[in-house]
């Protein structure tokens, strides 16, 4: 997201005070990950900062208070999070959650060819899937990311 945003001219900060918009990339695998998101987004309203909100919090429960009012991006919309940052900024309120299919099968999500801002020039992720077979009962990845899905090998 943050490439996206970058090569659409957007300056990126990891300084809250000066940002005018906080995007927070969520976890929902365990409770202290979603705790924390929430913590986030009350210091962000309570700074007065528009407030986006990516990732399997998102997905897995968007109708949870603490979103209300917030723009939120699901797992595999983050390819229009630059849609949903410029919305967001106007003062609307955005809620892309839909899921990627192709024949009525579940798609990898958004394209690999992104451009990216790594923190590591030395790692890079390649991503062949999204999603999990399981549902293991500490885990909530499953219901925000849903069946296993596949990316084209052409990509």
């Amino acid at each position: 997201m943050a490439g996206l945003l970058a090569a659409y001219g957007y300056n990126l900060t990891d300084n809250k005070t000066i940002a005018d918009l906080w995007l927070l990339n969520s976890c929902t695998v365990k409770n202290p990950a979603e705790d924390h998101l929430r913590n986030e987004i009350n210091a962000g309203r309570k700074a007065g900062k528009h407030v986006v909100v990516a990732g399997c919090v998102s997905q897995g429960a968007p109708k949870s208070e603490f979103l209300k009012g917030l723009s939120i991006i699901g797992v595999q919309q983050i390819d229009r999070v630059v849609e949903v940052v410029e919305e967001t900024l106007k003062g609307n309120s955005v809620r892309l959650l839909g899921q990627k299919k192709s024949g009525g099968k579940k798609l990898g999500g958004a394209p690999l060819a992104l451009p990216k801002i790594r923190r590591n020039p030395l790692v890079e992720i390649i991503a062949i899937n999204t999603g999990c077979l399981n549902q293991c009962t500490y885990c909530k990845t499953k219901h925000a990311r849903g069946d296993l899905g596949s990316y084209p090998i052409d990509e």
